[in-house]
């Protein structure tokens, strides 16, 4: 599809409503940076990178065209260990995911669910616990991402 067939879809601003279950950090870094800061960060503490989603591209293949975004993927066997035993229920909120969106004027937004939110809804002492904690590695992740 040639470039001036493609139809512009500008990112919106968030809903109010997405700060009762998300968080998210707002940078002035490209979007590509703050990805590849998300991975090494995410290595390092002892998760695995699963999957990194173009979003950008996979829209220009349909015709349409938006500014930079990712979605990297991520979690790790032993805590999906601990999450089927607690309630296999809850399999649908892994993997994790960092949405990473460059708007138009230069600035860039992550998001993510936060986990312990997330978690909670299944009412399992176990799964509450161990949302809890992926917030706080989630947290821990994000932290001095942008200094």
């Amino acid at each position: 599809m040639t470039k001036a067939a493609l139809q512009t879809v500008a990112f919106s601003e968030s809903g109010t409503a997405a700060t009762s279950f998300q968080r998210a950090l707002s940078s002035t870094l490209p979007v590509e940076e703050i990805v590849t800061r998300l991975k090494d960060r995410i290595l390092a503490a002892d998760l695995w990178v699963l999957h990194e989603i173009n979003p950008q591209m996979l829209l220009h293949r349909g015709g349409y065209d938006i500014g930079p975004a990712r979605q990297i993927l991520f979690f790790h066997p032993r805590l999906m260990s601990r999450l089927l035993a607690a309630d296999s229920a809850a399999l649908l909120e892994v993997p994790l995911k960092f949405a990473v969106v460059g708007f138009r004027e230069g600035r860039t937004e992550l998001r993510w669910l936060d986990p312990g939110k997330a978690f909670a809804r299944y009412r399992s002492p176990a799964l509450a616990a161990l949302g809890d904690e992926l917030a706080d590695v989630c947290e821990s992740i994000v932290a001095g991402l942008d200094p």
